[in-house]
Order: structure tokens, then sequence, then C-alpha cells
């Protein structure tokens, strides 16, 4: 596994897409197609948090040095923990499950 950067965004850690499919073995465009199939199962706030405007503007100068956003996006979604879980089931690979468990233990509870 990556040592990922350990983002936090109204005092939630959260994850990149970038992040989130690096970690699961997967494409970002892959974790854009499994959000959009299953949009109905992903609430804001609960799984996810989206940026636009001045706070997506904010967001990238935070995180310059990671190169974690592309830079022409308009939106960004960052995944909680739950949201993590939601891709996780959705992908249902072996890596997928195994990652999970490692940011469970690892990458949302380590504070």
């Amino acid at each position: 596994m990556h040592k990922l950067k350990v983002i936090e965004q109204d005092g939630i850690r959260v994850l990149t897409s970038k992040q989130l499919a690096e970690e699961y073995g997967t494409t970002t465009d892959t974790i854009k197609v499994n959000f959009t199939r299953n949009r109905r199962r992903f609430i804001a706030g609960k799984h996810y948090i989206s940026l636009i405007g001045d706070d997506l503007k904010q967001f990238k100068n935070k995180v310059t040095e990671c190169n974690l956003v592309g830079k022409t996006a308009n939106i960004l979604y960052l995944w909680t923990e739950k949201g993590a879980l939601l891709h996780a089931k959705s992908l249902n690979t072996d890596k997928a499950w195994e990652v999970y468990d490692y940011l469970v233990d690892f990458y949302f509870r380590a504070k």
C-alpha cells in the first residue's frame, strides 16, 4: 500500500478519487463510473463532500505539493470512510477489500 497523504476537509479525514483509485488498483474513471452508476446509494455529506468554485480553489491551493487534483477540475469529490466502503463494495475485488481494511485501521482511525 502506498503511503497516503492525510487530507482533511471540514475536520473529516477524506480521500480524493485519485487516492482511492490508486489504492484500490483501479482508475479514476472507474471510480467516476462507479459513482455515477450507484449515485442513489451515495449521500452528500455522509459518503462524500463535493467541492466547486471557491471551495475547490482553496482545496487546490492546500494540496498543491501532492498533485491530487487536476488543474482544470471544476468539481472534486472527496470520499469519507463510508464512501470509501461503498466503492470497495461496488468494485468487489480482493484488492479493494484488502485496502479498505487498511484504510479503516490506519488511515481513517489514526489521528
